[in-house]
């Protein structure tokens, strides 16, 4: 399903969808009926694909040696520092153990603080205003745990802001969703394919934030309700699973093409003063609520979202039995919903179709003109990666298929197993690569993580 929102709200599967927008309501409950329709009925634009007809990414203008992952890795599981975020604490007291065990390790954001803004004209203006505007997040309950951080770290409070609102605008990432094949004697059927899976790839090229890297269990009740891998001293939600929903942050390069540069830049000074919430605020809403509130489902979210102001950016969302990409915008997104695979990295998919004229316009657009050459670099090194998880999909897809018209008794198609090794292959696992996970969101857990303290390497 692609589409540009504001959305029409899920609908039974009787009736075709609404082209109007209805007025915001009361939640309430879409059913999986309403999510499958509209799957059945449009055109995933995403790489999106039925395990019967997958897609063909060989038809990329890049050579196949390029995308082809050169080495899967068989290594185990390795678990970052692991933490438990009580919910029923007030909100300054939350985060203050975590503050303790990592100051010496925060302490060093400082200079992390001006090698962001490195490429930044007038950086030395730039870094004195931030200093100074830079007080306050849009969410009080988190503001009061970033308070608490600063009470324990001795750290300035402009920093932990701008961790906090910055940190999500610079990452380079994989994510995807696959459905398994169930059943090793019946890998095929309906009724054995019983849940997807979402997998995820972190990459930043900023080595030092490798030792903050955390898994955290949120508990309230004594109960763990939610789990994200994050990073010590930084309050939203980057990559989360609760029971029903996984969720993943992709950094986005550029808006839609419709976007007015200075209605991205007034949106972004107004999540830099607190008047809006960041990114990894609102996936955050996503994971958990406060008591007594209703969790959003996906059907719920992908409604809802896409209007939301929010800064461009792409989102993985999946609750076991269907899977969404968004490329999300100012206030609207493409919508890409699927039963059986998604994939994305940190290019819209109409870069995909990109001649030399593109690029150099793209190049001379750039807010950074110093920065655009590596821009259209990272575009590159994103669709390379993209590739390599639509040939993996591809040929298991393909195998799994042809084997079931010739009516042998065969192995199980995508397990598990294989996914692992999809994430840990080169270059979707890559030397800026801080972590790699799965998530399995009916049961609301991590099924598979590795945590990479160092760089990995091709070996």
């Amino acid at each position: 399903m692609s589409m540009d929102s504001p959305l029409p709200s899920p609908l039974p599967s009787a009736a075709p969808p609404t082209p109007s927008i209805p007025k915001m309501t009361p939640r309430t409950e879409p059913s999986n009926a309403s999510l499958r329709s509209s799957s059945h009925t449009n055109s995933t634009q995403q790489s999106s694909a039925s395990p019967t007809t997958p897609s063909d990414p060989s038809k990329a203008s890049t050579s196949a040696t390029e995308t082809t992952p050169r080495r899967r890795f068989s290594k185990p599981e390795v678990r970052p520092p692991e933490h438990i975020i009580n919910l029923d604490l007030p909100p300054r007291e939350r985060y203050k153990e975590i503050g303790k065990i990592y100051k010496d390790k925060l302490q060093a954001l400082t200079p992390l603080f001006d090698e962001v803004l490195d490429p930044v004209p007038h950086k030395k203006l730039v870094s004195f205003i931030a200093r100074h505007i830079l007080r306050r997040v849009c969410s009080r309950e988190e503001q009061e745990e970033i308070r608490g951080l600063v009470e324990v770290t001795d750290l300035p409070m402009y920093l932990i802001v701008a961790f906090n609102t910055l940190l999500d605008t610079f990452m380079g990432c994989t994510s995807g969703a696959v459905r398994l094949a169930h059943d090793p004697e019946k890998p095929y059927s309906d009724e054995n394919r019983d849940k997807m899976l979402h997998f995820r790839t972190l990459d930043w090229g900023m080595d030092s934030l490798r030792e903050l890297v955390i898994l955290v269990h949120y508990q309230r009740g004594g109960k763990t309700i939610a789990q994200a891998i994050t990073y010590a001293g930084f309050v939203g939600v980057l990559t989360g699973v609760r029971q029903g929903l996984s969720l993943s942050l992709n950094f986005r390069p550029a808006a839609s093409e419709n976007t007015r540069r200075r209605t991205i830049n007034f949106h972004k000074i107004l999540v830099l003063l607190g008047i809006r919430p960041s990114v990894s605020s609102q996936l955050r809403n996503f994971l958990f609520t406060k008591p007594k509130e209703e969790l959003p489902t996906l059907a719920q979210i992908i409604h809802e979202f896409p209007r939301t102001p929010c800064t461009p950016c792409y989102v993985t969302l999946c609750d076991g039995d269907f899977a969404a990409f968004l490329e999300k915008d100012i206030t609207h997104a493409n919508v890409s919903l699927s039963e059986e695979f998604v994939s994305g990295t940190n290019h819209d998919v109409r870069m995909e179709a990109w001649k030399a004229a593109e690029y150099d316009a793209f190049t001379k657009s750039h807010p950074i003109p110093e920065a655009g050459g590596i821009a259209v670099d990272l575009l590159d090194d994103s669709q390379q990666r993209k590739r390599c998880v639509g040939r993996l999909y591809a040929a298991a897809a393909s195998t799994r298929a042809s084997r079931k018209a010739k009516k042998k008794r065969v192995e199980p198609g995508i397990g598990i197993k294989t996914v692992v090794s999809w994430c840990q292959a080169w270059p979707i696992t890559n030397e800026c690569t801080h972590f790699s996970c799965v998530m399995d969101p009916k049961p609301g857990e991590f099924a598979w993580m590795r945590y990479h303290a160092q760089p990995p390497d091709e070996r």
